[in-house]
């Protein structure tokens, strides 16, 4: 008996988005259907059910969440996964907690998506919908990090970074992301931190030593060079 191959809705108002998604997607074996409003969305898979949706949340018929709830109330055995862009993340973040197996942020790189799009097929019929994988959990927390990161660029520096780590950790708690992944993430992150601190405070010392003052290229900008 052949396979029904698996089917990808690409829903999304950019025509050059769903145009590059068809022909990656179809190129990697899957079948592949377009829409371009929440309400075409919504009559292609009262047609033909799809396994996966890459659904836009900013689609110029619908309601962030309207077309999302609909496809989780009459489809609920498609895996949606959300596409929004980088400034939008706490609406990535309530869809998620709606029903959405991922999210993704413009720009995205196709592996992104191909990796996603597997994890959902993985993940199908699964309770929580998430992937078990603590690499899976990583990606997760790298997307929201990005989403924070684009919030504070008026920030600079460590600062920035700790608050970006805050920010992160709430969020992720929100979402119910297990909390070993969690604090793992976040001691990755702070030891990157305590690397910055010990190097400037080496910096601070060559800068302050008064042989560095006489010795060429001892200077902090030098000293970082090398």
């Amino acid at each position: 008996m052949n396979r029904k191959p698996t089917t990808i809705l690409v829903v999304d108002d950019e025509v050059s988005v769903t145009d590059m998604l068809y022909e990656d997607l179809t190129g990697e074996g899957y079948d592949c259907i377009t829409a371009g409003t929440g309400g075409d969305a919504l009559r292609r898979l009262s047609i033909n059910e799809a396994d996966v949706a890459l659904l836009d949340l900013k689609l110029p018929d619908s309601s962030r969440m309207e077309v999302l709830r609909e496809i989780k109330s009459a489809h609920p055995k498609t895996a949606v996964i959300i596409i929004t862009a980088y400034g939008d993340i706490e609406t990535a973040v309530e869809a998620m907690r709606i029903g959405a197996a991922d999210f993704i942020t413009k720009p995205f790189e196709l592996d992104r998506v191909n990796h996603s799009v597997a994890t959902a097929l993985q993940s199908a019929g699964t309770s929580d919908g998430y992937a078990e994988h603590q690499t899976d959990w990583v990606r997760y927390l790298e997307d929201i990090a990005c989403g924070v990161e684009t919030k504070l660029d008026s920030q600079t520096g460590c600062l920035m970074i700790k608050t970006v780590i805050e920010r992160t950790e709430s969020i992720a708690r929100n979402l119910g992301i297990p909390e070993q992944h969690i604090e793992d993430w976040v001691n990755q992150k702070r030891r990157h931190i305590e690397r910055i601190d010990t190097l400037d405070v080496i910096l601070d010392k060559l800068e302050k030593n008064p042989i560095s003052h006489r010795v060429p290229g001892t200077s902090r900008f030098q000293a970082t060079l090398k």
